[in-house]
Parts: structure tokens; C-alpha cells; sequence
């Protein structure tokens, strides 16, 4: 008797092996689990002799133009012409179809059969076939399956797309979605020549100076609510400016906030435009599911990471940070 998990994945093997035509998109605002798993996909696909076209509807943070094809992943704007005419739209890492940022590109034709490759727990099903693994580290750790699926060779440039998903994911191994499978599967990465080394120094330790400015005026907002044990912070867009920053440099904080003593969960609200305040919320307690809390809010994402957007914007009342 098959799982529906193997019922899914024989159907998805069937599906990649018969058709030609790929269009394959990640999550708006792209973190390293998405792009990891587009790149790794696009890899193997292109090596069956499938033509792929991977996109993203934002602009890809500087630290991964490391990673190998990075340059070829396009804007969803770019290649109307590519999502129209493919046989399969593969949507990876992305918890709710908008959140891919294509619904506006839909023309009198219906998008291709859509599959959905996730592993957020709170993902609809919004697929023809959907491939959701709640209970793995990463949406790139089962892309992994799906390429080892494929009997696609695993060489150094799809290794180091994987496994800087699952490095940024785990939140470089320290989180408790952090199994032996996912161990055993980065031995084998590393094995295979992936570049540790280089997803280590791009995610955790190249900080630009305008990256320390604006890390060091946020870290000194820190306050702490020790009722609910909530550490939190804020940064506005005068911030950004005064910095020289981007919202890229933004990326790691949430997860530093959680390294305080006694922390339950960590919460940076940032202004994202006039009227805009994105939050952005982890925790590292078994639990404590932020998901829950994020979706109140509008928002989603994983049990330990999640997010929401509210309107508004950041005020400063005598040194108080309110949302008003």
C-alpha cells in the first residue's frame, strides 16, 4: 500500500520525465532554501535535456550570487512569454500561491498543471500534485529526493544549491527541524564537493559596514517583555538611509534575538514603505509555533519562522517604538 507521499512522488517522477517545457519560481523576497532549491531543480531538469526557465518576482539577495547559475534566474515580468508556453509550472518553497508573485501575469490561457514543492506545515494544497513535507528541514532537502528520483547526478553545483537550503533553513543546523535525515543528506552533500565553506561566509559572515551600522542601531532598540518572554526590536526606513542599508542587510537578526538568555521568541518589525511595517518572528522552543501567531496577522510561514505585514508605520514617543 502506498503513502499518499508515494503516490505524489510517483506521479511527479511520471510528470518531470514526460514533459519539456518547466517554468520554476520561488517565494517573493527570496531566502536561501528558495533560490537553493529553484537553482538545484533548474540544474537537473536543464541535464535531462528539459528546457527551464527559473525565476523569481524579486531581485536575489547580493550574498548568493554564488551560487552556481545564479545569474539565470529572472524576473517573472522577463519571461511572459516562457510561463505561458510551459507544460508544468513548478512553484517551490512558497507556503500560498501568491506569495509566488505571478497571479497578476495570468492571461486568457490557464497557467500550466502547477506543482507545489513546500515544506510549510500550513501549506493549502494549492497544486495539481503536491509534494508537501511538513516534517523536513527544508524545501531543498526534498528537492534532493526529487533529483535522486530523477537518477540525476548530484555534483558540486546542484550539492552547494542544496545545501544552502538547508543550511539557511536550519538556521546553519541549530534548529530542532534539524534531523538525522538532514544530516545524513548534507554528509553526502559535502561528499559531492558542496562548497560549506562558501554558504557559511556568505550567510553568516561577510557583513557589510552598512550591514554592523544598522545591526548596531537596531541592537541597541532590543526590549523585552518578560511576561511573555518576547525579545524585540525595530527599524524604520530613516534607519536604512542613515545607514546606507537595504532590506537584505536586515536578513540574520531575527535569528541572533533568539540567542538571548531565556528568550522564547524573537519579533523585528521593519518599515517596508510609507505605509508598511513587515514583522518577522522565531523561535527556537518546541512549543511555541510563531506560525499561529503570524497568521493572526495576515502572515505565515514555518512553526519557528514566520512572518506577516501590517499597515502602519514605526513612531518614536519619548525613546517608546509604537506602530501607529
Amino acid at each position: 500500500m502506498f503513502s499518499k507521499v508515494e503516490i505524489q512522488r510517483n506521479r511527479l517522477k511520471y510528470l518531470l520525465k514526460k514533459s519539456d517545457n518547466f517554468f520554476i519560481i520561488g517565494h517573493v523576497k527570496p531566502d536561501g532554501d528558495s533560490i537553493g532549491s529553484t537553482l538545484a531543480l533548474t540544474i537537473a531538469l536543464t541535464r535531462l535535456g528539459k528546457n527551464v526557465t527559473p525565476a523569481c518576482a524579486d531581485k536575489l539577495p547580493n550574498r548568493y550570487d554564488f551560487l552556481p547559475q545564479s545569474q539565470i534566474i529572472k524576473k517573472p515580468s522577463d519571461v511572459t512569454a516562457a510561463l505561458t508556453s510551459a507544460n508544468i509550472l513548478i512553484v517551490v518553497d512558497c507556503g500560498s500561491f501568491h506569495l509566488a508573485g505571478i497571479e497578476n501575469l495570468q492571461s486568457n490561457r490557464p497557467l500550466p498543471l502547477l506543482i507545489n514543492i513546500d515544506h510549510h506545515h500550513d501549506n493549502p494544497r494549492y497544486g495539481t500534485i503536491n509534494l508537501v513535507e511538513d516534517k523536513r528541514s527544508s524545501t531543498a532537502e526534498i528537492v534532493y529526493d526529487i533529483i535522486k528520483m530523477l537518477e540525476v547526478e548530484i555534483d558540486e553545483q546542484i550539492a552547494t544549491c542544496i545545501l544552502n537550503g538547508i543550511f539557511v533553513d536550519t538556521d546553519s543546523f541549530k534548529n530542532p527541524n534539524t534531523s538525522i535525515k538532514t544530516l545524513r543528506i548534507t554528509s553526502d552533500l559535502l561528499s559531492r564537493g558542496a562548497d560549506l565553506a562558501q554558504i557559511t561566509s556568505s550567510n553568516l559572515k561577510d557583513k557589510s559596514l552598512s550591514t554592523l551600522k544598522l545591526w548596531g542601531i537596531t541592537l541597541a532598540r532590543i526590549k523585552k517583555n518578560k511576561r511573555l518572554g518576547i525579545i524585540s526590536t525595530a527599524v524604520t526606513n530613516k534607519d536604512l538611509k542613515r545607514c546606507n542599508a537595504t532590506y537584505d542587510d536586515l536578513e540574520g537578526i531575527s535569528n541572533f534575538l533568539n540567542s538571548v538568555p531565556d528568550a522564547k521568541t524573537s519579533l523585528v518589525l521593519s518599515e517596508r514603505s510609507d505605509n508598511e511595517i513587515k514583522g518577522s518572528l522565531r523561535t527556537l522552543h518546541d512549543n511555541i509555533d510563531v506560525s499561529k501567531l503570524a497568521a493572526t496577522l495576515g502572515g505565515g510561514g514555518h512553526k519557528k519562522a514566520a512572518g506577516f505585514s501590517i499597515s502602519g508605520r514605526i513612531a518614536n514617543e519619548g525613546g517608546k517604538w509604537r506602530i501607529v
